[in-house]
């Protein structure tokens, strides 16, 4: 009816933040390990395509997903966050090229600290009752979060050709942690090995001594 209008993006309150996730159950993984890899690969191989040359392929995709067995959306209205600009409102059409981001930054591999990221504000925020430990919070995340299915696909990406290896993070040395991040509308430094310390930062929320 063009009477909402976007105040700011979630790019702006958490540049990079992590979105949406591929998940599978573990019994269904366990079943199907080849499978898995393929869908993984397949799915690292679709976000490069949609960060390559700048965007470039974008608005093949908006088209593919405007149509009815897909998203089914105006091509326009799909467009206003996938091809590089964001309308705020009616006319004021803005350059914002990382609003949507599918690979560049390693958008695709599993951090371990986004994960735990999310775990904080279950905690803070009361769905998560009682006060957990560090080691817990790391626990879970590396239950769900899985590096290593993505650097099995990474590598048969990169031994088939399809990806160069300095497109993927180093292996060798990545720890399924972002170094700590600032990049957070309210300032407040994140660093995932510390996910206690995180929240003790805040006057608002759950701290270690509360429950619900």
């Amino acid at each position: 009816m063009g009477i909402g209008v976007p105040v700011i993006t979630d790019y702006e309150i958490w540049e990079n933040n992590p979105e949406k996730v591929f998940g599978v159950s573990k019994k269904w993984a366990d079943e199907n390990p080849n499978t898995h890899i393929a869908v993984v690969k397949a799915l690292i191989r679709a976000a490069k395509w949609l960060d390559d040359d700048h965007n470039a392929n974008r608005p093949e995709a908006v088209k593919i997903l405007s149509q009815s067995n897909y998203v089914g959306a105006d091509y326009d209205v799909i467009a206003n966050s996938m091809t590089g600009t964001f309308e705020y409102e009616k006319g004021d059409k803005r350059p914002v090229p990382d609003f949507n981001v599918f690979f560049r930054y390693n958008a695709t591999y599993p951090y371990y600290s986004d994960a735990v990221w999310y775990l904080t504000q279950m905690r803070r925020w009361g769905q998560i009752a009682e006060a957990k430990s560090d080691s817990w919070y790391m626990d879970i995340a590396r239950k769900v979060y899985r590096p290593d299915i993505y650097e099995k696909a990474a590598k048969e990406l990169i031994a088939e050709g399809k990806i160069q290896a300095s497109e993927f993070p180093d292996f060798d040395t990545e720890n399924g942690f972002r170094p700590p991040q600032t990049e957070f509308i309210d300032g407040v430094t994140y660093d995932g090995t510390k996910p206690n310390d995180y929240l003790k930062q805040f006057k608002i929320g759950l701290k270690e001594d509360d429950k619900v």
